[in-house]
């Protein structure tokens, strides 16, 4: 059975292909046309040929045959990649070729709009799809897209700068990126266009415009170096000011990292209206691995906060971020330690506490004032002591406990920190012996439990 169906309408044309192809295997079959045994040619068309094998599935067939039509008639008007298109231009790797050509391929309907049915022909083994396309007038369709292609890349271009100028980065990659978007379908031609009196070549110089911003931006620290001290609690609010030809660049995205001693702090801040952000410098340990702070431009996330497509970002490459570094200096405050006056032993029976703190101290690299007057920090020990008299079966042993607390105060006085000392014995035949145990097991404990407490307030 034979339909043919030259220019017809679609909606005639569906009646008649729904009820075609399959439906109809009892009827007695005709010749093929000579387009089904012969590919046609023509000079003023594209032709596109389809077929597919009977289905039990109504319609199949001839889905089958009208997609592998318009597939043979995209094949037919594919445009090679010309010498200086943008992705010979661009060198970009694999990722962009994929991108290319899946964006070829997705732009196969459009190409092929206003294509004609010429005929579909049935038998009882499938059926068969003849499409055709106007050379002429796909011609002059495609010529009108592209030149609104251009005008809408040198718009988005035009506005980009206009944003550059204001410092507003984002929203000029945005544009930028609208504009080689807007060119997506010829890409693999030369497009060029009129701006400010110079023709360009527009899809590498709008990519060559958001490299160039990226680059150009300057990241200045609010100083060249930071010093820690007891002062500022070892903090410090570092400012830094992202700039764009001198203007403040807002909303950009600047990553930072240090070393704490223990590991690698790491974070983002974004910059304000005026392109300035501030970084919270704290917890550093006098001894670590790296010493500098390092802050650079967040490309990646720069880069999606202007909305641009995968394909965009893989054509805009890897980009030298701006990058600085600044050291970090923590210089540790300056102690003095003493008996508290209100402290119910004599002044000399505090050395063994004392210098088990002070020992401490020294080994994290603290310095040792003599008066408080002279010191960043003054720590008092007030310690108590109990003695238990012999009695029953240990009538020969005298027990000594020591009790007490530790103050921190800073430089103006105010209490930092305070600590109980855990209740500590001494054990011996002689009174003032177990005084001097229970002392000396005192001092141990500052030194392995109550030393470290205090290193931690004092930073």
């Amino acid at each position: 059975m034979k339909r043919s169906m030259v220019h017809l309408p679609f909606a005639a044309l569906a009646f008649l292909l729904l009820t075609g192809c399959g439906q109809n295997k009892g009827v007695q079959e005709t010749p093929p046309p000579s387009w089904v045994q012969s590919r046609p040619l023509s000079n003023g068309h594209y032709i596109g040929i389809g077929s597919a094998n009977a289905s039990l599935t109504p319609g199949e067939a001839l889905r089958s045959a009208k997609e592998r039509a318009a597939a043979d008639l995209a094949g037919e008007i594919a445009l090679r990649i010309e010498s200086a298109s943008l992705l010979e231009t661009e060198e970009r790797n694999g990722h962009v070729q994929e991108d290319f050509s899946s964006t070829i391929s997705s732009r196969a309907d459009e190409r092929i709009a206003g294509f004609e049915v010429v005929d579909v022909w049935e038998n009882a083994s499938g059926c068969y799809v003849y499409y055709r396309l106007n050379k002429a007038q796909h011609a002059a369709a495609r010529k009108a897209r592209q030149e609104q292609a251009i005008a809408t890349a040198l718009d988005e271009l035009k506005s980009g700068e206009s944003d550059i100028a204001k410092g507003q980065v984002i929203s000029a990659l945005n544009h930028w990126g609208t504009g080689v978007l807007a060119l997506e379908e010829f890409w693999n031609e030369v497009n060029k266009g009129i701006h400010k009196g110079e023709t360009l070549t527009l899809e590498p110089h709008l990519i060559r415009k958001m490299r160039e911003a990226l680059r150009n931006i300057e990241l200045v620290p609010a100083v060249n170096r930071v010093t820690l001290r007891a002062e500022n609690n070892f903090k410090f609010p570092l400012g830094v000011h992202a700039t764009l030809n001198g203007l403040g660049v807002p909303s950009i995205p600047v990553k930072y990292s240090y070393h704490n001693g223990t590991y690698i702090k790491k974070a983002t801040e974004f910059t304000s209206s005026e392109g300035i952000l501030v970084a919270l410098i704290d917890g550093v340990a006098p001894e670590r691995p790296d010493e500098n702070f390092t802050g650079s431009l967040d490309v990646t996330r720069l880069l999606k906060s202007a909305a641009l497509k995968p394909v965009i970002v893989e054509l805009v490459g890897d980009i030298n971020a701006p990058t600085f570094r600044i050291p970090l200096d923590v210089v540790l405050p300056s102690v003095f330690i003493q008996a508290s006056p209100s402290s119910g032993l004599a002044v000399q029976q505090h050395d063994a506490v004392i210098q088990a703190l002070r020992g401490a101290l020294l080994a994290e690299g603290y310095g040792m004032e003599s008066t408080s007057n002279r010191s960043d920090f003054t720590i008092s020990f007030n310690l108590r002591s109990e003695h238990r008299t012999p009695v029953g079966d240990f009538g020969n042993f005298h027990t000594a406990y020591i009790t007490g607390s530790i103050s921190l105060r800073n430089a103006t006085g105010k209490l930092i920190k305070e600590i109980a000392l855990d209740k500590v014995k001494g054990v011996q035949l002689d009174p003032n012996a177990a005084l001097n145990l229970a002392l000396s097991n005192a001092a141990e404990a500052v030194e392995k439990k109550h030393a470290p407490d205090l290193i931690r307030s004092l930073r």
